[in-house]
């Protein structure tokens, strides 16, 4: 039994415990605002949504380093995908609106507090039922977070991103905001922190509960004008741009991922810890 990770642990869920539980108290009493004072709603749910996210942040073990800065305006934020732990670093700074798949939606506790924090589910298959949606937050000055790949990677590739799902900033004339994720321990691709596959979430955070501090790096590069290409061609610029900033090769069009060194590591990486948190 590794003593550091059991002691960590030790400490680390009674205050995630607590901590979801406040989160799930504050969703009540802004549901309550909400009626109460809905012209002002927003900012308070973005406010609370910051406020939690911070504080689940400092009880993860997370280093968190962000460099550049987004833009100023509402726009429609391109990120690369790895794991739900995107969704903490990025709201911790910026408590925008978030797109996620309709299946987070029924997690228990998770669910709720996503949809508290407003987020936008949206079902396969169903990408033009989302555009509406977008258009709206985007007109009201809003920004909204997109993980447009449609899946989560092991962070070695960027595999490729869903144009369709631009349309929205196209019609308002809003920029895109490409940000590039990546998770590292020792200077070398961190295996832990991805969340992909077929793995469960409750194993992933047990395994992320026990382990030493992994540095995530949020890296803003500079924004897109929605006019200077169609959807596909923006998409694959930011693509690109976002590959060039993490050091990192493109997934294969035909989304099969290529088994490179990196993927098989962190595959085999992930196999081991279940092995070791699941015996036999």
């Amino acid at each position: 039994m590794d003593w550091r990770a059991a002691w960590r642990r030790c400490w680390r869920i009674p205050a995630i415990t607590g901590w979801i539980a406040w989160g799930l108290l504050l969703a009540l009493l802004h549901g309550a605002w909400r009626q109460w004072r809905p012209q002002h709603s927003e900012a308070q749910r973005a406010r609370l949504m910051q406020h939690w996210m911070r504080g689940l942040l400092d009880l993860l073990p997370l280093d968190v380093r962000y460099l550049g800065a987004a833009t100023r305006q509402p726009a429609l934020w391109l990120c690369n995908h790895i794991s739900w732990l995107d969704i903490v670093v990025l709201a911790a700074l910026y408590p925008q609106r978030f797109v996620s798949k309709s299946e987070v939606a029924d997690w228990p506790l998770i669910g709720q507090l996503a949809r508290a924090a407003g987020t936008l589910f949206i079902r396969r298959g169903s990408a033009s039922g989302l555009q509406p949606a977008l258009l709206e937050q985007l007109q009201q000055g809003h920004s909204v977070i997109l993980f447009a790949e449609g899946t989560t990677t092991s962070g070695d590739r960027v595999a490729p991103l869903h144009g369709r799902l631009l349309s929205a900033a196209q019609l308002n004339g809003s920029p895109l905001q490409p940000v590039a994720l990546g998770y590292y321990r020792r200077g070398r691709r961190d295996t832990l922190a991805p969340f992909i596959g077929d793995d469960h979430f409750h194993h992933h955070l047990w395994r992320l509960l026990g382990s030493a501090p992994i540095q995530a790096r949020v890296q803003f590069l500079p924004a897109l004008a929605t006019d200077q290409g169609s959807r596909q061609q923006l998409a694959d610029s930011a693509r690109q741009d976002i590959a060039q900033a993490l050091a990192v090769p493109l997934l294969a069009a035909s989304g099969r991922r290529r088994n490179s060194p990196a993927t098989k590591a962190c595959t085999s990486g992930i196999k081991a810890r279940k092995s070791a948190s699941n015996p036999a």
